[in-house]
């Protein structure tokens, strides 16, 4: 019974006590709910997503603007490089039979340079002035550049749309010419040309360099035995007049031009020379191992040290 009345009076409190305790829970329980009354919750922004896919386009944009003019332009093949020194040396010329060296003369870079003697090599002809716009790669302020000096000599023999020439020459008499030297009137009428034939071997020499043979004619696109026996009694052969690339000057881009010249060779060309000095005689090319002597025989004429 004694500790009955222990506990009993331990858990008892008085009437002040346990108002005194009433207050305190009450103080607690305020100081814990306090903070939920004087915090403020943002509303939930309100989104409107077409506003924002607008705005997410204007920055993708912004994006691409500032790329486009922070990078070079990488898509336009013919970007400012080395081949934008060209000089422009103007002179009076038909695009149909205008050389390397004067389209050089003209100011044009060597791509263009290249698709142009492509072009005319596979027979392809220059009617109006206006149509040195279609040659691709070509720009249109070159163009311009160019058009008060151009003159197409126009003859109906050469606007055939056969491939074999049915002209009767009448009074114009084939003549004998040299085929290294001739001009196209000169070439064009000499029996067994047929349309675009004359322009062929016309361009085919220029990029040889001269023939050496009349046989070479025959590598010319289109011609055939037959043709060639033909047109034979009334040529002749200066094999002296032939130009000659310097190996120890030419570029790659410069030898692989030459028909008998591929790119691989061009460039085997030129790493030798780099790597082991100028060539002191055109035979040290026999050096270079893929270059064999039939390859070698055929190429001599055409080069030089010098």
């Amino acid at each position: 019974m004694a500790l009955k009345q222990i506990i009993k009076d331990y858990f008892t409190f008085s009437s002040k006590e346990r108002n005194t305790a009433i207050i305190l829970a009450f103080i607690i329980v305020l100081f814990i709910l306090l903070p939920f009354f004087f915090t403020q919750h943002p509303k939930k922004a309100i989104v409107d997503y077409k506003l924002q896919q607008t705005l997410d386009q204007l920055e993708i944009n912004a994006a691409k603007t500032d790329s486009a003019y922070s990078k070079p332009n990488t898509h336009n093949y013919y970007s400012a490089t080395k081949d934008e020194n060209t000089t422009f040396s103007p002179f009076e010329f038909d695009p149909n039979t205008v050389s390397e060296n004067g389209w050089h003369l003209l100011g044009l870079r060597d791509k263009t340079i290249n698709t142009l003697l492509n072009y005319r090599n596979k027979g392809g002809q220059f009617r109006e002035v206006t149509d040195l716009y279609k040659i691709w790669g070509i720009r249109a302020e070159e163009v311009k550049r160019l058009l008060p000096y151009i003159h197409i000599v126009k003859s109906s023999s050469l606007y055939q749309k056969k491939e074999y020439s049915t002209t009767k020459y009448g009074a114009i008499k084939p003549s004998i010419v040299d085929i290294n030297t001739a001009t196209i009137e000169q070439i064009k009428i000499i029996p067994g040309m047929g349309n675009g034939m004359g322009f062929r071997i016309f361009n085919y020499r220029e990029r040889l360099g001269g023939f050496i043979s009349l046989q070479q004619i025959k590598e010319t696109f289109g011609m055939n035995d037959s043709s060639l026996q033909l047109m034979t009694p009334f040529l002749r052969l200066n094999s002296t007049i032939i130009q000659k690339i310097n190996i120890n000057t030419a570029t790659d881009f410069q030898l692989s031009k030459h028909p008998y010249i591929d790119r691989n060779m061009a460039k085997a060309i030129v790493l030798y020379r780099l790597q082991h000095g100028n060539y002191p005689t055109i035979e040290h090319i026999k050096k270079i191992v893929f270059i064999k002597e039939t390859v070698y025989q055929k190429i001599v004429p055409y080069i030089t040290v010098e």
